[in-house]
């Protein structure tokens, strides 16, 4: 049986809605048996940070937090279950070591579960070598 191609998932949009939608795309992915790496840059680089879903809004300006509890209401995964699930998953949650210095985040301020790593572009381009690419 072929192996089964890895997934990256470039993560730029601090959207609710988007950032959403990619868990929901890396954590079925990863259940399916596919390798997947969040690779978090740009402003979707405060996800991972301890207080980031909290502040965080849909393109409509609804907070993130009121989605997922619409979400939870109508029985769709929210953000907190995608998490728990991806966590028990193998996945990687990279942050852009650059997009840190770029939105003056300290590293010590980043979420423990799923467990981030502090890298860089270069690496997870090396990583993904040959997979799929989805941009949110």
């Amino acid at each position: 049986m072929a192996s089964k191609r890895p997934m990256t998932l470039m993560m730029i949009s601090a959207r609710a809605e988007r950032i959403h939608m990619a868990l929901m795309t890396g954590a079925t992915a990863a259940a399916m048996g596919r390798a997947v790496t969040f690779f978090f840059s740009k402003a979707a680089v405060r996800f991972v940070t301890k207080a980031g879903w909290a502040a965080m809004q849909t393109s409509e300006g609804e907070p993130a937090t009121e989605m997922d509890a619409a979400l939870d209401a109508r029985g769709v995964a929210d953000t907190e279950v995608l998490l728990d699930g991806i966590s028990a998953l193998n996945v990687r949650f990279v942050v852009c070591d650059s997009a840190l210095r770029e939105h003056d985040i300290d590293p010590t301020s980043l979420i423990s579960r799923p467990q981030v790593e502090v890298g860089g572009l270069a690496e997870v381009i090396e990583k993904g070598e040959g997979g799929d690419w989805l941009t949110f």
